[in-house]
């Protein structure tokens, strides 16, 4: 936690010296912005978890848009649910999945393939031609149960696992945050 807050602490001040540049910089940034919002810390956290939920799923390509749609009834903050959900993106999709499924065959035995195999199947599949929904949607159905069922398996077991520790860190480092802001002013 305390490498959270130094990293925050940083941002704030400008002081960058020791940050890892790019990528971490543009997160910590963000991820300030949406301590900042002004919900409350439990609907932050609420948002942080559903994206984090939905960003396990092995639906790339329309994470987004579920996100979206879920986070409004479960009043969750949007921003975060956003954010949340960019842990998986088109560089670490497949070794996510590969993951998912070597984890579902533990609860799923199917006939087990092999990386080089997986890898070819999974990016085939994951070619989305939106004018040609049916076949890209066919693909992924082409698959099949071998495939499918131990990826979704361990996908719905690891995202709710990663879930609910992602409310409560963000919860009380929301809260954290704020009451330092109110120390400081």
């Amino acid at each position: 936690m305390n490498t959270l807050h130094q990293m925050i602490k940083r941002m704030e001040s400008k002081d960058t010296r020791g940050a890892q540049p790019g990528l971490v910089k543009a997160g910590a940034r963000r991820l300030i912005a949406i301590f900042r919002e002004k919900d409350s810390p439990h609907k932050i956290a609420k948002g942080m978890a559903l994206g984090i939920f939905v960003g396990i799923l092995p639906i790339m390509g329309i994470q987004m848009a579920v996100v979206t749609i879920l986070a409004l009834p479960m009043r969750g903050n949007l921003k975060a649910a956003i954010a949340g959900v960019w842990i998986s993106n088109p560089i670490t999709f497949i070794p996510m999945y590969w993951g998912y499924y070597k984890f579902g065959l533990l609860f799923f035995p199917a006939k087990q393939i092999s990386w080089e195999k997986f890898n070819a199947i999974v990016s085939t599949a994951s070619e989305w031609n939106w004018r040609e929904i049916w076949q890209s949607i066919s693909r992924i159905i082409d698959l099949g149960a071998d495939i499918l069922i131990p990826m979704w398996t361990g996908a719905v077991i690891l995202a709710v696992v990663f879930c609910i520790p992602t409310y409560f860190f963000t919860k009380q480092a929301v809260v954290r945050y704020r009451a330092r802001q109110t120390r400081t002013r």
